[in-house]
């Protein structure tokens, strides 16, 4: 056989094995011990069943010894109690809020037609009354802004609705010294909820099916294991996306990261959680500074992927740097910052763990302190 690569030729070896003799032989062995196994299991089930735990232990030993097996893990993990699936995959933040934010989070999502829709004074829940009157209308407009910062850092998908347009409307009934709260959700003077680009329904939905389409070829090619999974995104977006250097850039959505290519770094962490989310394999978006070789800090977000029973941090966007002229990303750069446990990571990014500032601090997952 000959080979050739880079302009290097390479001859190997061709080499046969006995494995078809060996397997054969396997076979036979395994034939003899079901009808072994049949027949002691019919004179003696619960005899049989602890002798066969014990051949089983010996068997295991035997291996061990004579090839030096080591355990083989599953990639599609449990999660540990403390941090279920569906919480660390996709409500990982909404898990930290009160109760009352917790229930306005979940009317936003309830409402995302509604939204799109642009429709006025969507109400919120009745029982937020009870903590305005306890606690202050102050504390239900500071549970607003909790449960909205939660909204948008676990859910990427509906990267079209603007936070800066969507408003808490208080309204008070005076009925003699009674008085009662209502809260709904407005859009203040703004014509829609829509980020800038967007003026109708109809544009979010072509919007929503050019990144479905997108999504589904990237799945369908992402093929193997979960860490098969998490490197094949991870390279696709090296290999596709650019980074938008444009001063005060808008462009941090999945939209601009996955059909327009050219994003920033909450883009980069966006699509990529946006990703993780469809294999279900739990991710969080992490938000704090990074400070760069040059001793700049800036504000950046990146993100935390769990397998092999930890935590772990991927920043794609410093995986892909900026190359000026001819150079080319090398593998300790393009990889540098990929699955890395807190040792590493720690070095140069800091978490804040707010998704805007003075807002409700957010705690992040444990990191692991090994690299993968």
């Amino acid at each position: 056989m000959e080979l050739y690569m880079k302009g290097m030729k390479v001859e190997m070896e061709e080499k046969k094995s006995g494995c078809g003799i060996f397997l054969g032989f396997i076979a036979l062995v395994f034939l003899a011990i079901i009808i072994v196994i049949t027949v002691l299991y019919s004179m003696n089930p619960i005899k049989f069943e602890q002798q066969l735990a014990d051949v089983q232990v010996k068997i295991e030993d035997y291996l061990n010894q004579r090839y030096n097996f080591k355990p083989v893990y599953e990639e599609n993990l449990i999660m540990p109690e403390v941090e279920g699936l569906a919480e660390a995959q996709r409500y990982y933040y909404f898990q930290q809020l009160s109760e009352p934010a917790k229930k306005i989070y979940v009317t936003i999502e309830e409402s995302i037609e509604k939204l799109k829709n642009g429709e006025e004074n969507i109400p919120l829940p009745a029982s937020l009354n009870e903590v305005a009157i306890s606690e202050g209308k102050e504390k239900v407009a500071e549970e607003f802004q909790n449960a909205w910062d939660a909204f948008i850092t676990d859910k990427s998908e509906y990267y079209f609705i603007d936070s800066s347009k969507v408003c808490l409307v208080t309204k008070s009934i005076t009925r003699g010294n009674d008085v009662k709260y209502e809260f709904y959700i407005g859009k203040g003077e703004n014509k829609n909820y829509f980020i800038d680009g967007y003026t109708s329904k109809e544009q979010v939905e072509k919007a929503l099916s050019e990144i479905e389409l997108a999504k589904k070829e990237i799945v369908e090619k992402a093929t193997g294991n979960n860490l098969d999974k998490i490197l094949y995104v991870h390279d696709w977006m090296l290999e596709n996306i650019s980074y938008d250097s444009t001063e005060n850039s808008k462009k941090t959505n999945i939209y601009t990261a996955l059909i327009e290519k050219n994003t920033i770094c909450e883009g980069y962490a966006r699509l990529f959680k946006y990703m993780m989310d469809e294999f279900e394999i739990p991710c969080v978006i992490v938000s704090g500074t990074a400070t760069d070789t040059n001793g700049k800090t800036e504000r950046h977000a990146w993100n935390y992927v769990y397998i092999n029973n930890n935590w772990y941090a991927v920043d794609v966007t410093w995986d892909d740097p900026i190359i000026i002229g001819t150079g080319k990303v090398t593998s300790d750069i393009k990889y540098k910052y990929f699955l890395k446990g807190d040792t590493t990571i720690s070095k140069d990014h800091k978490i804040s763990g707010q998704i805007t500032k003075n807002g409700k601090k957010f705690i992040v997952p444990e990191l692991s302190l090994l690299d993968f």
